[in-house]
């Protein structure tokens, strides 16, 4: 055993590459869009929606894929946060928002990658204070072709 762990190359972990941020596509609620089968269109909750890199790209997929009649799409941002520590389980969230931590979420600072909220989290001296999370914010409904 001891032999194959000397053969697995340490490689620090890439949690950008796992879990990218980016953009997906809300069908109401904490459902998302995965992918269509069988002409059927198939939802799923944030850990497994269809990733797009940019908000675009969600945009012009949604229009060519999702225009039905009625169908209500909107465009949700994924993106790194930094949350307080201090929370208590009951608390509503607190994130930091550039300056402190605050409980709007739609002031919280985000970041497009997990390095990023690491450097902003040491430079602010928060490494103590805060936890890095991914988090998925709504952007508004996305317009569909009249």
């Amino acid at each position: 055993m001891e032999e194959l762990r000397e053969d697995i190359p340490h490689m620090p972990l890439d949690l950008d590459q796992l879990f990218p941020a980016g953009y997906v596509i809300g069908l109401g609620g904490s459902i998302y869009y995965r992918e269509h089968r069988d002409g059927r269109i198939l939802c799923c909750k944030a850990a497994g929606a269809k990733r797009f890199r940019k908000k675009e790209d969600a945009e012009r997929f949604a229009r060519c894929h999702l225009g039905y009649a009625g169908m209500e799409v909107s465009l949700c941002e994924v993106c790194w946060v930094l949350i307080s520590v201090e929370n208590g389980l009951l608390e509503p969230e607190q994130y930091w928002d550039g300056c402190r931590f605050s409980c709007d979420p739609e002031s919280a600072a985000v970041f497009s990658g997990y390095k990023e909220a690491a450097e902003c989290q040491k430079r602010c001296g928060l490494r103590d204070a805060s936890m890095i999370d991914q988090r998925i914010f709504g952007r508004g409904p996305i317009r569909m072709a009249a």
